[in-house]
């Protein structure tokens, strides 16, 4: 980088501006002396070189779960989406500041406003988006950069290494369109398997063991049911918790029961590749009726939650919470779930994540996740592209090798409002989890100082110190450090031990009929389902559904994705 560097991107920035505001032109460094010049294109060789006056950038703030409401009773809770400890983080390290055009829920709210500003043909100058087909709608309206050179001259060490440890599966290969970078991916990180999770006390009273195959789980189901784990004298606790949609977006959906179907061969919800090669819809195979049967038996004899059809989310957490179910399904962040916290902090419930079912090969049988996550994207004529691949590198490298105090409001709020990043976008290795727990691992045994953990790590590793020490005073561990401790200490060390057999779907994205069809087929198959695991039809409806699904779109669909995987 230095001059050459600086001469591209310099290039780029003017051609920019040249295209924005109907054609006018404007060279932002046109009336600067030569010191100015100097001061610019110091900043502009640098993955974190600071600007020397404050660029501001509009964009679209995806607001979080962990927003406002967390941050209330704390010393943050007047921040804002234009004024909290990350904009103030990226304003002193690259002097740069976030102005909003829309605000929204990240999820569905945000995605509808994405879409009406590529409607209205008025994007932010940097943006979030959160999907493949956006992406591609912004590359053939021609609406975004071509990054290539930012990305190429600017991305930091972390950041090429990052994408490059996802192999032929590189996140980056998926933006490039005609050889050109168009978006700065977002990671998705490798979620490891779902686990089954139990009431490890309950265990220990009716001296159970640690299940492992799925009849091991319906005898400790069954024991849970009917003898009493609790000790209250009383038959008021219920079988497996069960969202009511059964399975789908692995492993994202805590009470979900993807694992059940895996183990015995069933992968529904995704698509798979056929004996031909060919993608293939998973929730239409053959091997769906051993699982749907399963399910119906372990329905009729209790097994599962008798209710679990008309329970809403909060529902299932509320069960949870007040100590009548002691077994679910879920990832390994599920201690930050409050079904877990609050039977932790109000039922001195201890919970074990166990590696079950596993399939014939004695593994849990799971499903990869996709390598990307989202997209940055940069509006087409915006001066200063290179602002982008600046703050990802922050939120993916610098802040965490910061040690100074201007890091400090950034750790005390990642506990409380972590993802309230603007543009957040962290790159990291596939298996950056498992990197994090082995570090904090080898601190905690004496291998390694503490001094080699980066700010993020040593967030974590203090959380379970204060977490050891709060258990050996026999006291209750703040919610916060039991979270963590739970998800990165014991269970993420549960996958490193005891690796699952993944399996990688064929096609992640949405094709064209999909978007008109997809919600209709989706209920067809939810109706179906429910209908045999609950006992309203048998197993000759599944045969039925196959067929009105593939005639309602879903071969068109079918044909669709392999058609585009085929051109790929």
């Amino acid at each position: 980088m230095k001059k050459k560097t600086f001469s591209l991107l310099l290039a780029a920035a003017v051609a920019a501006a040249s295209l924005a505001g109907c054609g006018k032109s404007e060279d932002f460094t046109a009336n600067m002396s030569e010191e100015e010049k100097a001061a610019w294109e110091a900043a502009a060789s640098d993955p974190y070189g600071k600007y020397p006056e404050l660029v501001t950038y509009t964009t679209g703030y995806a607001l979080t779960a962990q927003g406002a409401d967390t941050l209330a009773g704390t010393p943050y809770e007047n921040d804002t989406p234009s004024d909290n400890a990350y904009t103030r983080y990226l304003k002193e390290i690259l002097n740069v500041q976030n102005e909003n055009s829309f605000e929204a829920q990240m999820g569905e709210d945000y995605n509808q406003k994405v879409s009406l500003a590529i409607a209205a043909q008025d994007i932010p100058d940097i943006m979030y988006i959160s999907d493949y087909s956006t992406l591609v709608e912004l590359v053939e309206s021609d609406m975004i950069e071509d990054l290539t050179d930012v990305y190429n001259n600017l991305a930091c060490e972390t950041v090429k290494t990052s994408y490059a440890s996802y192999g032929d599966n590189n996140p980056i290969n998926t933006v490039t369109f005609d050889g050109k970078i168009m978006a700065i991916p977002k990671t998705q990180l490798s979620d490891g398997q779902d686990f089954l999770w139990l009431r490890k006390d309950w265990m220990d009273n009716l001296g159970l063991e640690e299940p492992s195959t799925i009849d091991d789980i319906a005898e400790v189901l069954r024991a849970f049911i009917e003898d009493d784990p609790d000790g209250n004298g009383q038959a008021d606790t219920v079988g497996l918790a069960v969202r009511n949609t059964v399975y789908g977006d692995y492993p994202n959906n805590h009470f979900a029961v993807d694992n059940i179907f895996t183990a015995l061969g069933a992968y529904p919800n995704v698509w798979i590749t056929d004996s031909e090669g060919k993608a293939a819809y998973g929730s239409i195979q053959p091997e769906m009726k051993d699982a749907l049967q399963l399910m119906a038996d372990w329905y009729a004899q209790g097994l599962l939650d008798k209710e679990f059809t008309t329970r809403t989310e909060d529902d299932v957490v509320a069960l949870i919470s007040s100590g009548q179910c002691g077994a679910y399904i879920g990832p390994w962040w599920s201690p930050f779930n409050p079904a877990q916290t609050s039977s932790y902090g109000s039922k001195d419930a201890e919970w074990v994540n166990v590696s079950a079912p596993v399939g014939p090969e004695g593994k849990i049988n799971a499903i990869n996740t996709k390598s990307y996550g989202g997209f940055v994207v940069v509006r087409k004529g915006y001066a200063h592209p290179d602002v982008a691949m600046k703050i990802v590198n922050v939120n993916s490298e610098y802040y965490k090798k910061d040690t100074t105090e201007t890091v400090k409001e950034i750790l005390e709020n990642e506990s409380i409002a972590y993802f309230n990043w603007p543009l957040y976008c962290q790159v990291q290795p596939g298996n950056n989890a498992e990197i994090m727990t082995e570090h904090i691992k080898a601190v905690f045994d004496g291998s390694a100082d503490v001094s080699t953990l980066d700010s993020q790590e040593l967030g974590f590793y203090e959380s379970a110190v204060r977490f050891l020490e709060a258990e050996e005073a026999g006291q209750k561990a703040e919610s916060a450090d039991y979270s963590q401790y739970m998800s990165r200490m014991v269970a993420i060390n549960k996958f490193i031990e005891e690796p699952a057999n993944f399996m990688t779907p064929s096609y992640f994205e949405t094709s064209e009929t999909m978007k008109t069809k997809w919600a209709s087929l989706e209920k067809l198959e939810q109706q179906t389902i429910l209908k045999i695991i609950v006992g309203e039809a048998d197993m000759s409806s599944f045969d039925e559904f196959v067929e009105n699904w593939t005639s309602a779109g879903g071969q068109t669909i079918t044909d669709e994705i392999n058609e585009e995987l085929s051109s790929r």
